[in-house]
C-alpha cells in the first residue's frame, strides 16, 4: 500500500489464477513479500491481448518495474529467486537439494500440464474429434506423476522440514487438478499429497492468492 501510495511502479502478473502457472508465480511472491499488480485477462477470452504481451499466447507473464516482460512461470521464478537471494530463495542453490526440489517441481508441471491438455481435449474440441488414445494417455501420465509425488511422503514437506518451491508448485497444480479433473484424484488415494495440499492452503501467501477469485 505504501509503494501505490508513492506512486511507486510495482510489477505487473498477467494471467488468472486458475491457472496453475500464473498461481504458482504469485503465491512464491505473497512468501517472498514482493508487491504486484495484476492484469486479469484470458488465453482464450482475450487471446490476441496476452500475445501482445507473450507471443506464443501463454500465461503468466511478469511485467518488471522498467517494463522489461519475463515469460514462462520457471523464467519468472528464477527471477524471484535470485531477487530473494540465496539465503530465502525457495530452490536451493545447488548440489542434491537442489536437484531434488527440481525434480519434484519438473512432475508437478507436468500435471498441470497434462491437466491442461485433458481440459483440451473434452472441453475445446467437437466432441466427434476427441481421440481417446490421448485422453487415456494423459490420464494414465497424470496418474503416473501424483504416485511418484506421493511416495516422496511429504511429512511435513516434500523436501525436508522447510516449505521450498516444490511445495508450491504442487500444491497448486493439485487444487487445479482437484477443481478440474476431481475424478483422477478420488479421495483416500493420495493421503500424503492430500495431507500436504490442506497444510498449505491454509498459510497466508496461498490465501491471499486463491484459485477461484471473486
Amino acid at each position: 500500500a505504501e509503494r501505490l501510495n508513492k506512486g511507486i511502479p510495482l510489477m505487473v502478473l498477467v494471467g488468472q489464477m486458475d491457472s496453475p502457472f500464473v498461481r504458482r508465480v504469485a503465491v512464491t511472491m505473497n512468501v517472498y513479500g514482493m508487491p504486484f499488480e495484476r492484469e486479469i485477462i484470458s488465453v482464450f477470452a482475450d487471446a490476441d491481448a496476452v500475445r501482445k504481451i507473450n507471443p506464443l499466447g501463454k500465461v503468466p507473464a511478469l511485467v518488471l518495474e522498467d517494463g522489461e516482460t519475463l515469460f514462462d512461470s520457471q523464467m519468472i521464478i528464477d527471477y524471484l529467486d535470485e531477487q530473494a537471494g540465496p539465503e530465502r530463495a525457495l530452490t536451493p542453490a545447488d548440489g542434491k537439494a537442489r536437484r531434488a526440489c527440481l525434480a519434484s517441481v519438473a512432475v508437478s508441471l507436468g500435471v498441470a500440464e497434462k491437466v491442461v491438455g485433458l481440459n483440451f481435449e473434452t472441453k475445446q474440441r467437437p466432441s466427434e474429434t476427441i481421440d481417446e488414445c490421448v485422453f487415456t494417455r494423459l490420464q494414465g501420465q497424470v496418474t503416473s506423476a501424483l504416485t511418484w509425488l506421493e511416495a516422496r511422503q511429504p511429512e511435513p514437506w516434500l523436501c525436508g522440514q522447510a516449505m521450498t518451491q516444490a511445495d508450491i508448485t504442487a500444491v497448486t497444480a493439485l487444487t487445479h487438478l482437484i477443481n478440474r479433473r476431481p475424478e483422477l484424484f478420488p479421495d483416500g488415494t493420495f493421503p500424503a499429497l492430500t495431507g500436504l495440499r490442506n497444510r498449505a492452503e491454509e498459510l497466508p501467501p496461498f490465501q491471499a492468492s486463491p484459485f477461484m477469485e471473486e
